[in-house]
C-alpha cells in the first residue's frame, strides 16, 4: 500500500546575490511609468523554445544540458522539432525512411533533405522519446509542452494514439500543432493545395486527438507574416466550421544576407515597431472569438534552412530583438505562448561539438550509443543570455501592467535610410506570481539612458535587483565556454538608474510577503489530490520526489488561490514526497 508523505513547503527565491552600487543620475531622465490597475492576465509559461534534438548527439536526459537550459527559464518546450519532424514517428522516436521518400516525391523536397539529416543520428542514439522529453520539461521547472503532430506522413490514428498516450501517462500537453509550416509544402503535387485543403485534411487529426482527450487544444498554422501567404491565410479565415482552438504561426524576416549590421538592426527595429499588428489586425478578426494565438518559432532573421543562422540571430542585438518581440506580445490578452528557434543553437544553449558523427557512426555499425557525459561544450549564446534575462520575469508573472515610456526617450532608426525612428527604450512591468514586481527594459541604442521608474504616479524609492546583459558591440556573439563576451550581470540599484547601451534589463523587487499556504491531501474514488489555500495572485510549483535527498521534479505549476492538484507521478516506490515552491 502506497504511503503519501506531505511534510514540506519550500519557498524558492533567486539565488543571485548582488553587490550594491550607487544610483546613476542624469538630467531629464526618461520616465518609465506603470500602473497597477487594469492589468492584463499573462498566460502561465508564456515564453519558451522549440527543443529539437534530432540531428546531433545531445539527449534530453543530459543533466549538463539541462543545467544550461535551466538558465533560460523556459516556460514551454516544443516536441519534437520543426521541419526535421516531417517524417518523424513519435512511437519509436525515429525518422521513417519511406516517409522521407514521400517528402522527396513532393514538389518541395527540401523537407526530405532536412529529415534525412536526422535519420542516422536518431538510430544511433536510440531515438528521441516523448517520455524523456517530458522528464526534461519537468526538470526545467515544469515547462509546459507543445507537440507538433506529423500530419504529412503519419496518420490520424497515430495522432489519436499519441494524445491517448500522453493522457494515460499523465503528461499534460498544452497544445497540439497540426503539421509544421504546412504552407511551405503547398501547391500542385504537394501535400496541400491551399489553406482550405490543409484545414480539410487536418480535420480528421483534430477529431482523433479530441476523441482521445476532450480537453486537447488543437492549433492550425497561418503563414509567416514576413511573406505573402494571404491566399493560404484567407482559406483559413473563410473556412466554414473553423474548428481549431488556436492559431500558431512562425516569423522569420528575410533580411539581406551580408548587409551592414547597422542596416540589419534598423530593419529589425521596424519589425518590432509593428510586430503585434498581425495578431490585432488580422488573426483576431479572422478567427472565432475563443481562439488563442502562439508562436513556436521566430528569430531576427531567416536562417539558411540547414540550421545555419544569419545575423543578427545569435548576437547581442538578436537577444535584444527577441526579448522585446516577446515582451511586446505579452500584453495581448489572447497570446498564450511565444518563443524563438531554438533551445539548442545560437538562439539558446550553444555547443562546440554536437557529436553527430558519433551517433551516425553508431547507426552505421548497428548499435546504439549513450552520449551522456560527452564534452558537448555547452554555453549560453549571446542571444540566449538576453532571452534568459527576460524569460525569468515573463515565466514568473501572472499579469502585465499598463506601461509607458517618456516622450524624451532617445530614438533609433527603423529603416536603412534613417527616415523613420522609434524609441530606443521599450519597457513593460509585470505582476510576479511570487510576491515580486518586475520591469523589463530593452535599449536598442548605442547610448546609455538615465531612467526613472514610477508606480501609480510615484517614483519608487526602494532598491531594485538589476539583472542585465549589455555590450558596446551589438554584433557580439558567444562561441564557446571560453569565448563568451556577453554575460549576465547583476547589481543593486535605486532610482534614478541608467539603462546601459545595447541591453536587456530586468528590475525586480518584493511587493508583498509570501506566507506558507496550508497544505493538505485528499483521496477520493482512487484519485489523489494535493490542496491548499494560499495568497491570491501567486504561482505555485508542485514538486515531487521519491525521498528527501533525491532530485525534485516539478509536476506542474498552478496559478490559483486555492486548488486541487492531481498527482502525475505515481510509481512503485513505497513512499512519495511532495512540496510546494513559489518560483
Amino acid at each position: 500500500m502506497k504511503t503519501i508523505v506531505v511534510p514540506w513547503l519550500i519557498l524558492s527565491a533567486s539565488l543571485w546575490q548582488a553587490p550594491e552600487i550607487l544610483a546613476q543620475t542624469g538630467a531629464n531622465p526618461v520616465v518609465v511609468a506603470f500602473t497597477t490597475t487594469n492589468s492584463t492576465p499573462l498566460n502561465l509559461g508564456f515564453a519558451g523554445f522549440t527543443a529539437d534534438l534530432m540531428t546531433g548527439g545531445e539527449e534530453y536526459g543530459d543533466t549538463n544540458l539541462q543545467r544550461y537550459a535551466t538558465l533560460l527559464s523556459p516556460g514551454w518546450l516544443r516536441f519534437p522539432g520543426g521541419t526535421t519532424g516531417d517524417a518523424f514517428n513519435w512511437s519509436n522516436g525515429l525518422t521513417v525512411l519511406s516517409w522521407i521518400n514521400e517528402l522527396n516525391a513532393s514538389n518541395d523536397a527540401f523537407a526530405g533533405t532536412l529529415c534525412q539529416y536526422t535519420y542516422e543520428p536518431l538510430i544511433g542514439k536510440g531515438g528521441v522519446m516523448f517520455t524523456n522529453f517530458a522528464n526534461m520539461a519537468a526538470s526545467l521547472g515544469g515547462a509546459r509542452i507543445i507537440v507538433t503532430i506529423n500530419g504529412f506522413t503519419d496518420s490520424s490514428s497515430s495522432a489519436a494514439a499519441f494524445a491517448a498516450y500522453a493522457l494515460s501517462n499523465h503528461i499534460p500537453v498544452a497544445a497540439w500543432e497540426l503539421c509544421n509550416e504546412p504552407y511551405t509544402l503547398k501547391g500542385t503535387g504537394n501535400f496541400f493545395t491551399s489553406g482550405t485543403d490543409y484545414a480539410d485534411k487536418m480535420k480528421p487529426y483534430s477529431d482523433a486527438i479530441k476523441a482521445a482527450d476532450s480537453n486537447a487544444v488543437v492549433a492550425l498554422y497561418f503563414g509567416d507574416p514576413a511573406y505573402n501567404y494571404s491566399i493560404w491565410n484567407n482559406g483559413l479565415t473563410n473556412y466554414g466550421s473553423r474548428y481549431w482552438d488556436a492559431v500558431v504561426y512562425h516569423h522569420y524576416p528575410p533580411l539581406p544576407v551580408g548587409a551592414p549590421f547597422t542596416d540589419l538592426m534598423a530593419l529589425d527595429n521596424g519589425i518590432l515597431f509593428s510586430n503585434t499588428a498581425f495578431v490585432t489586425d488580422y488573426l483576431i478578426p479572422g478567427n472565432n472569438s475563443n481562439v488563442t494565438f502562439f508562436i513556436t518559432e521566430m528569430n531576427p532573421s531567416k536562417g539558411d534552412g540547414n540550421g545555419g543562422q544569419y545575423p543578427p540571430t545569435g548576437t547581442l542585438y538578436g537577444g535584444i530583438y527577441c526579448a522585446e518581440y516577446i515582451v511586446r506580445l505579452s500584453a495581448l490578452p489572447r497570446m498564450t505562448f511565444v518563443g524563438s528557434f531554438q533551445m539548442l543553437n545560437q538562439s539558446g544553449v550553444g555547443t562546440t561539438n554536437s557529436f553527430s558523427s558519433a551517433v551516425t557512426k553508431a547507426a552505421t555499425l548497428g548499435y546504439v550509443t549513450n552520449t551522456d557525459g560527452l564534452p558537448f561544450g555547452y554555453f549560453l549564446s549571446a542571444q540566449g543570455t538576453a532571452e534568459a534575462v527576460a524569460y525569468w520575469a515573463l515565466n514568473r508573472s501572472l499579469a502585465v501592467y499598463p506601461t509607458s515610456v517618456g516622450t524624451n526617450c532617445p530614438t533609433v532608426p527603423r529603416d536603412t535610410n534613417n527616415l523613420t525612428t522609434m524609441p530606443a527604450i521599450y519597457a513593460q512591468a509585470y505582476q510576479g506570481g511570487n510576491g515580486k514586481r518586475y520591469v523589463l527594459l530593452t535599449n536598442k541604442g548605442s547610448n546609455a539612458v538615465p531612467t526613472q521608474i514610477t508606480e501609480d504616479g510615484v517614483a519608487l524609492t526602494n532598491q531594485f535587483l538589476e539583472t542585465f546583459v549589455t555590450g558596446n558591440d551589438a554584433s557580439a556573439s558567444n562561441s564557446s565556454p571560453q569565448s563568451s563576451p556577453v554575460q549576465i550581470q547583476i547589481a543593486t540599484v535605486t532610482n534614478t538608474l541608467t539603462i546601459p547601451q545595447y541591453s536587456v534589463v530586468r528590475l525586480e523587487w518584493p511587493a508583498v510577503s509570501v506566507p506558507p499556504p496550508t497544505l493538505g491531501l485528499t483521496v477520493s474514488n482512487g484519485s489523489q489530490n494535493l490542496h491548499w489555500a494560499g495568497l491570491t495572485n501567486l504561482i505555485y510549483s508542485v514538486q515531487g520526489a521519491t525521498d528527501l535527498f533525491s532530485t525534485w521534479s516539478t509536476l506542474g505549476r498552478v496559478a490559483s488561490t486555492g486548488t486541487n492538484f492531481g498527482f502525475t507521478n505515481w510509481s512503485s516506490e513505497a513512499r512519495q514526497f511532495y512540496r510546494l515552491a513559489v518560483p
